[in-house]
């Protein structure tokens, strides 16, 4: 999965997006993050983390398993990075 990544295309991500992300992998493997957990790892604004998750979840590197929850003022319940988030950390991080 890995070897059809594009570099080009992760270097577009924002630096916001790369911030959640890497909080992200600080969590065990299938281990979900709220945005208050997320907000205390990297020090961004709600609006931020909502942005940044939006983007990862359309680069296929995050997982938000329950689209209709919500916790206020986030627009997500909790949220994982998928193994595809970690390679590309790994790899390009």
């Amino acid at each position: 999965m890995i070897s059809d990544f594009n570099l080009d295309e992760y270097n577009m991500i924002d630096m916001d997006a790369k911030k959640v992300l890497e909080a992200l992998s600080e969590f065990n493997r299938g281990e979900f993050a709220r945005g208050d957990q997320i907000h205390k790892k990297t020090g961004l604004l709600p609006e931020t983390i909502n942005g940044s998750i939006r983007v990862l979840e359309k680069s296929l590197m995050v997982d938000n398993p329950s689209y209709s929850e919500k916790l206020s003022p986030y627009d997500f319940y909790a949220v994982t990075i998928t193994e595809f988030g970690r390679q590309v950390l790994e790899q390009f991080g």
